[in-house]
């Protein structure tokens, strides 16, 4: 894990850049969240992360990779110490820059452009690393 933490579970998952893979993440997260004893509200909380995972890895398919290959190294920690579990998210597609990217007008019903809104608004945390070789997500969620 990255910074330094000490989580008390972690995998590594590195899959296609395809949105066909996107269910092995998706019970990859369930089943980490499953070892968590005493958690509230488990089913909407996993819910709710795996739908920010998602949307991250949507926007790694379409925008970095733009239909070419590639993949996508997930890193997911669940640190019980801290009661949190962090997520992270590497690829080598194309960067952008997250502070140009315009709040979604709530007032109107666009099709797009309400992802990094969602994943904002159900994490604790993110942020978005851009590099010349890798782009680094971290998706961060008290449990």
């Amino acid at each position: 894990m990255m910074d330094g933490e000490s989580p008390n579970v972690t995998f590594q998952l590195n899959i296609p850049a395809s949105f066909r893979f996107l269910n092995v993440v998706s019970s990859s997260i369930t089943a980490v969240l499953e070892q968590v004893n005493g958690l509230s509200e488990r089913d909407n909380l996993t819910y709710n992360i795996i739908l920010a995972v998602h949307e991250v890895c949507a926007n790694i398919v379409e925008h970095a990779y733009g239909g070419e290959d590639g993949r996508i190294q997930i890193n997911v920690a669940l640190n019980e110490t801290e009661n949190r579990l962090i997520v992270d998210l590497l690829d080598t597609g194309r960067s952008f820059d997250l502070s140009e990217m315009a709040q979604p007008d709530l007032d109107m019903a666009p099709i797009r452009g309400y992802g990094l809104f969602l994943v904002h608004e159900l994490m604790d945390k993110v942020t978005y690393k851009p590099g010349d070789k890798k782009n680094h997500w971290r998706l961060t969620k008290k449990l």
